[in-house]
């Protein structure tokens, strides 16, 4: 049925023999033929079997972070405003970059057992991270200030930590801890907290490089 070719490859070799003789012996009602494009777009959003580019946009993400917090940490004075050298922030927006998609990525792993929070949190996660991708462009432009750049990073980690919660409620472990705690060290008024911030996405990736899904099961038609 030409309504299959919305699925993805993968699960049409997962899954499109059977589908497609379901669909043979029972012709889809206009209902159904919803639910199957409906079916279809959930598919692309929560694959059966997870894409591993976030893993991999987490150690990216995790492992420039940690480099750039390193160079800072290692200066012999501190910083001045915004806390780290100029020259660092063009691998910032980078890993900012790769983070945005590490976190999205990890939401997407609690399938139909997210529900309206998924949502709000993936909204907030977006907009925290690409306003504060933007901030740290205006700093290399010379015209970001204090406020606005804790602002974005404030709204980036609290939609993080959202999404850590919500998949340690969905029994999703250590990922959820991982991304819950990750924020938090940011807290910490040094560039310590920044290397511990770093690291813990670099272990976000490893751990999504070797854990399995336990999401099972064809999307949409009933």
């Amino acid at each position: 049925m030409g309504l299959l070719r919305l699925y993805p490859s993968a699960w049409r070799a997962r899954y499109g023999d059977e589908m497609a003789a379901l669909l043979e012996d029972r012709p889809p009602t206009r209902r159904d033929r919803v639910d199957l494009v409906r079916g279809a777009l959930d598919a692309w959003l929560h694959p059966p079997i997870p894409s591993r580019v976030p893993a991999y946009a987490a150690l990216l993400g995790g492992g420039v972070w940690t480099v750039l917090a390193m160079v800072i940490l290692l200066q012999p004075v501190p910083a001045d405003w915004p806390g780290y050298l100029i020259e660092v922030v063009p691998a910032a927006i980078v890993a900012v970059a790769c983070l945005l998609v590490a976190v999205v990525g990890c939401a997407l792993r609690l399938g139909d057992g997210g529900g309206r929070a998924e949502s709000v949190a993936i909204a907030v996660v977006i907009v925290g991270h690409v306003a504060w991708a933007a901030m740290l462009a205006g700093t290399l432009a010379g015209i970001a200030d204090g406020p606005g750049l804790a602002a974005a990073q404030t709204v980036a980690m609290v939609g993080t930590v959202s999404v850590g919660i919500l998949l340690v409620r969905n029994r999703d472990e250590p990922t959820g801890a991982l991304v819950a705690v990750g924020p938090l060290v940011m807290l910490i008024p040094s560039a310590i907290g920044w290397v511990a911030f770093g690291s813990i996405w670099t272990a976000v990736g490893l751990v999504g490089l070797f854990q399995r899904s336990t999401r099972i099961g064809p999307a949409g038609f009933a």
